[in-house]
């Protein structure tokens, strides 16, 4: 079965408001997508002006500081922005901004553990910030801490009960966790919150094919196909699907379609 894939929010935070993002789409490697935030403020460097205490020249110059860090980051250089970020945290070690902003960047290089603390610390700073703690449940559920994942999404839950990025990754775990009907259960409600969500159908199919409901297994997995023709990892899924209720031909013709979209599957 193909590694299954989490959304995530992902990118820097520019300003201390959490409020202003605008949602966009960058896919990734594995099945399946993340969501790539960027807010519409741009940060804001202001000069030192006759009558500036010392306090507040020294905070704006972190914010300076943080600005840069995420120019840095928004153009790739991610060393560059390490650095800055780590500068500001030397002037203010519990700087939520420049934890979570950290923390993106372990995450997209893969170093989890890592991002896990920053979006932890994070946390410390700002505890009701919805989008470290989506980020936390997926570093944990990348090193495979299933049931920590899903603690974090329902935590995320409990303060809006109909946010569709912790319904569709609270039913991720849930069906790494072997419980598909309360998989089921969120990955459906996510699709009432979002209903253009297309690996949402190919979560429920892969639940419903656990549970034997090969029918609708194969009705849910079509739809993802349906809304996504370049789906491979659903075509895989509904080969098996349809090799497990005998329809051989139409087996072989998924099979086909997975291997024309990853000419790696030809080998295997």
């Amino acid at each position: 079965m193909a590694e299954q894939e989490m959304s995530e929010e992902a990118a820097p935070r520019r300003g201390f408001r959490w409020s202003h993002l605008l949602l966009g789409v960058l896919l990734v490697a594995l099945v399946g997508g993340a969501f790539w935030l960027k807010s519409t403020r741009t940060p804001v460097t202001r000069s030192t002006t006759p009558g500036t205490t010392p306090a507040a020249t020294a905070a704006e110059s972190t914010q300076a500081l943080l600005a840069r860090g995420i120019r840095e980051h928004n153009a790739g250089a991610n060393d560059a922005a390490m650095e800055l970020y780590h500068r500001v945290l030397q002037r203010e070690p519990g700087h939520a901004q420049a934890h979570y902003n950290l923390g993106q960047i372990y995450n997209t290089r893969g170093e989890y553990a890592k991002a896990q603390w920053e979006y932890e610390a994070t946390l410390k700073a700002e505890p009701q910030s919805t989008e470290a703690r989506l980020n936390l449940g997926v570093v944990l559920y990348r090193q495979r801490q299933f049931a920590a994942s899903a603690e974090q999404f329902r935590q995320v839950l409990q303060a809006s009960p109909k946010h569709p990025l912790a319904l569709f990754n609270l039913g991720v775990s849930l069906l790494e966790l072997g419980e598909p009907d309360q998989a089921i259960q969120s990955l459906t409600a996510s699709l009432r919150e979002d209903p253009k969500r297309v690996d949402a159908h190919y979560y429920i199919g892969l639940a419903q094919e656990r549970q034997r409901r090969l029918p609708e297994a194969k009705a849910a997995l079509q739809k993802a196909t349906e809304l996504n023709p370049r789906y491979t990892a659903a075509y895989v899924a509904l080969a098996r699907v349809y090799s497990a209720q005998g329809e051989q031909r139409l087996a072989q013709e998924a099979s086909a379609k997975a291997a024309e979209l990853d000419p790696r599957l030809k080998k295997r």
